[in-house]
């Protein structure tokens, strides 16, 4: 899975997070919450934390949670319930981190302010 998260059979994870500019332990994280979905709640923070430190990559961080998310469409007979929790926990980490997420269609919403009349 966790050529898939790169995007690239060639590299390594360490070297994927130092070519985007990322914190490998943030890397680390990203990768086990995918890898093993019941984690994803001990890692939270190091996702969290690591993303919020980005100063770029994210727009790699995105991919990496969309081709996951494409993989496990397209392998969910594989294993279908761990397939389908490393589905789960894609969709939510780039909805925690994006605020949306692209492959279902959602677009953030931005709550607009009334607009005052004069009388």
């Amino acid at each position: 899975m966790e050529s898939i998260l790169i995007g690239d059979r060639g590299i390594s994870l360490e070297n994927w997070a130092s070519k985007n500019k990322m914190d490998v332990k943030f890397a680390r994280a990203l990768s086990k919450a995918v890898e093993e979905p019941e984690e994803t709640t001990f890692l939270l923070e190091y996702i969290n934390g690591g993303f919020s430190k980005l100063k770029g990559g994210k727009k790699e961080i995105r991919n990496a949670l969309l081709r996951i998310q494409i993989h496990c469409s397209l392998n969910s007979n594989s294993d279908p319930i761990k397939v389908s929790k490393q589905l789960f926990v894609a969709q939510i980490l780039e909805k925690l981190l994006f605020g949306s997420n692209l492959l279902l269609g959602e677009e953030i919403e931005i709550e607009e302010k009334p607009v005052r009349r004069k009388r």
